[in-house]
């Protein structure tokens, strides 16, 4: 069943239509015709009313296909709920809505309900018919909001009583509002150890497979690399210039507890670590992402494996977007051990946490290997780096 009815008012009408028929059964009785003919004309209307209460709504259905749409704050979007009538046309029907608070409704007609907010919008739809109702919304703050119920009012036309119809399926429309991403200035910390591939023009390794032009030969170039062709067009001697790559790979760390609960700045974190990834995607920097926040599988906290690309960055995000001060958090030490068993680590480890204290021998024992930065919050609230020393790999 896909509504869940209740009516209003139908014990009334049913005692409204029997003094009808008492009364037009009398009028013929004692032949008072005129009577009889508006005693029927309005038990016509009466029972008109109770058949449409009793119909009204049954062949409606919603398009309930799974949506998800993804904005930033302060970015509009829109609920949007396609109907299907198949059976009696409804007017002045109010459908009412309720959804999460991290999107909130542009007209100021809302009623907030602790973190749900509650609109009410018209719906009129007639027999056959498809609409589409848009409710215009705005991202309010960081987070995941989905439609939790969807009611619907229809007051009869006629007289007095209404329906209510209750959606019973699991509404699979959700609006996802990522964090803020801050601008980042250069954050590349290629290996210079191993070359890579990945363009980077300020790298100590070229890509001899990737010539992207010529340069005049300068003392020192290799015999090799001289550009014959070019140099019998240029009448001097030409030498090939190459793509400069780097060997890059990142692994972003976030401790979301601090003596037993959750960070007080967990917001900002958050923030920090999406401005990473949007970086990262843009530089084409492929990264990976954990948090100590319990998750189900082989791996016992949440883990992105490491990736690049539209899709890895729209997954991190997701991730981000959805964490709050609920989470089932495990100990950072443990999430520490794993990763240091089971991780191959790349070529950065960027460690947001507030206590350096527990990183202790996993520091020291990875440093021989990578790149560790280690990102703390101070008492004023500002962040500073500490960037420990790099050895071969």
């Amino acid at each position: 069943m896909t509504w869940q009815r209740e009516y209003f008012g139908a014990m009334k009408t049913n005692w409204v239509l029997t003094i009808i028929a008492l009364c037009f059964t009398m009028s013929v009785i004692v032949a008072q015709y005129v009577a009889a003919g508006v005693f029927g004309f309005f038990g016509v209307v009466t029972f008109m009313q109770i058949y449409y209460l009793k119909n009204v709504g049954k062949k409606l259905t919603l398009v309930n296909d799974k949506k998800r749409r993804r904005m930033f704050k302060g970015e509009r979007s829109e609920w949007e709920l396609t109907f299907e009538n198949k059976g009696l046309p409804i007017w002045n029907g109010q459908l009412r809505l309720h959804f999460h608070d991290a999107v909130k409704p542009l007209n100021d007609k809302d009623t907030s309900h602790s973190k749900l907010i509650e609109i009410v919008v018209p719906l009129t739809i007639g027999y056959k018919e498809i609409v589409t109702v848009k409710v215009p919304i705005e991202g309010q703050k960081r987070g995941l909001s989905k439609l939790t119920s969807l009611e619907l009012t229809i007051p009869h036309v006629f007289g007095e009583g209404s329906v209510f119809l209750l959606h019973k399926p699991l509404l699979r429309m959700e609006q996802m509002v990522y964090p803020n991403i801050h601008s980042l200035k250069d954050r590349r910390k290629p290996s210079p150890i191993k070359p890579g591939d990945y363009e980077y023009k300020y790298s100590l390794f070229q890509d001899l497979f990737s010539p992207i032009g010529t340069r005049d030969y300068q003392a020192g170039d290799q015999f090799h690399h001289i550009h014959w062709k070019a140099s019998a067009r240029m009448q001097q001697l030409q030498t090939k210039v190459f793509t400069q790559v780097a060997n890059e790979s990142v692994l972003l760390v976030l401790n979301v507890v601090n003596h037993y609960s959750i960070i007080s700045d967990l917001e900002e974190r958050i923030e920090e670590i999406a401005s990473f990834v949007d970086y990262f995607y843009r530089e084409g920097i492929p990264f990976s992402l954990t948090v100590n926040v319990r998750s189900f599988g082989t791996t016992p906290y949440v883990y992105l494996p490491v990736g690049d690309g539209q899709k890895h960055r729209q997954n991190a995000m997701e991730l981000l977007s959805v964490l709050s001060n609920n989470e089932l958090t495990i100990p950072f030490n443990r999430m520490l051990m794993h990763l240091d068993m089971h991780g191959n680590l790349p070529m950065t480890v960027i460690i947001f946490t507030h206590d350096s204290q527990e990183l202790g021998k996993y520091v020291k024992k990875w440093v021989k290997q990578t790149q560790v930065d280690i990102r703390l919050s101070s008492l004023g609230g500002e962040v500073k780096w500490h960037q420990q020393s790099l050895q071969s790999r």
